[in-house]
């Protein structure tokens, strides 16, 4: 009788061991926001062959998005730069993207683009540009959206926020970090485990 109480006993600390587990791993990254791709899919976004582009190629993935533009020489690097480094510490073979919008579209041409984005890419890893219709559109996107403000300061400069977005294989905003959040690499990682799982 003895062995079976124990056998008992050793697969019920099992089951409630795997339960806190499984509790720890959905309570320890920001709760669930609104979905993001419905709104994102209303405003008219082009990829760098000047193809639309659809949001719902994104499902089933976790999204690592910034706003950038490629003469930026202030926040743009540093949010560019940080999506680099997270990439080098995350598998090519999880569900992970990274995805920049454009805040000039107009001068963020696919020869600017492309050697912009070569030299932060990370062998074996998704990396999108995506480029909206105008800039009115990308200013309106990121406020509305994503709730930053993006103004242009004079003809070249342009004001933002420093914030990456991390959002979930359901299209859902996890949260917003800056560029020196130390939060984001495990939010990120413990999302990647989950996905898939809700």
């Amino acid at each position: 009788m003895k062995p079976t109480l124990y056998l008992w006993g050793a697969l019920a600390g099992g089951a409630l061991v795997a339960g806190g587990w499984w509790l720890y791993e959905r309570h320890t990254v920001p709760p669930a926001g609104r979905a993001v791709w419905p709104a994102v899919a209303t405003y008219p976004l082009f990829d760098l062959e000047g193809q639309p582009v659809r949001v719902d190629s994104l499902k089933g993935k976790v999204v690592l998005l910034a706003f950038v533009y490629t003469r930026c020489t202030s926040v743009c690097p540093r949010l560019q730069a940080r999506m680099r480094d997270l990439l080098l510490q995350v598998s090519p073979h999880t569900p992970l993207v990274a995805l920049s919008i454009s805040l000039d579209p107009e001068r963020d041409t696919p020869q600017q683009v492309k050697p912009y984005l070569t030299s932060y890419a990370v062998p074996g890893h998704r990396w999108l540009f995506w480029r909206p219709l105008s800039q009115k559109w990308a200013f309106d996107m990121a406020e509305t959206v994503f709730g930053i403000a993006a103004a242009r300061l004079d003809s070249t400069d342009i004001l933002h926020t420093d914030a990456l977005f991390l959002i979930d294989c359901e299209g859902r905003l996890r949260g917003t970090y800056t560029s020196y959040d130390e939060n984001l690499l495990p939010h990120t990682q413990k999302l990647l485990r989950l996905c898939g799982t809700d």
